[in-house]
């Protein structure tokens, strides 16, 4: 059984079983790099210990050692539920959540600006449209999150369009 090569012709994929000391140590110093901003309050060890429970494949190319961007970004969602990290401030949330966040929030206040003047107007009368611009109203509660804890806006109170 031969290691799996990427799409890319310079790199290769390495098991965890099947990789040196000196490549999980290169992979253990890549992560850590990558990750200190997240969890500055681990150390080499213990996120050397994570990565060593996890087993993830290695990436090798010509120039580095590294880890598939699912496997780090599984990692550290393991990181983030350890009893040894606290609240993360802020939490971590890939961009594009944060550009989800920040569009449906938008199309809520498009909506809660639009709502008395469809509503006033002929096209008050078209149930599907208004149920549309009541559903975007109203809000996401996950996006709303994500906002809150991203620190991008404040947490809102519920919308009443009546």
């Amino acid at each position: 059984m031969q290691p799996v090569t990427a799409n890319r012709l310079d790199r290769r994929a390495i098991p965890y079983s099947w990789a040196t000391p000196g490549q999980k140590a290169a992979a253990v110093l890549w992560m850590a790099e990558h990750l200190h901003n997240h969890f500055p309050t681990l150390s080499v060890t213990e996120l050397s210990e994570a990565f060593h429970r996890f087993q993830p494949d290695l990436w090798e190319s010509s120039a580095e050692i590294d880890l598939d961007y699912v496997d780090l970004a599984r990692l550290t969602q393991r990181l983030a539920h350890s009893p040894r990290v606290p609240d993360l401030d802020p939490p971590i949330y890939c961009g594009d959540a944060c550009y989800l966040a920040e569009l449906l929030d938008y199309l809520k206040q498009v909506a809660i600006e639009l709502w008395p003047e469809l509503k006033a107007g002929p096209l008050g009368r078209h149930s599907r449209l208004m149920a549309l611009i009541e559903r975007l109203a109203i809000g996401n509660a996950v996006a709303e999150r994500v906002l809150w804890e991203t620190h991008k806006v404040p947490l809102r109170a519920a919308t009443d369009l009546d």
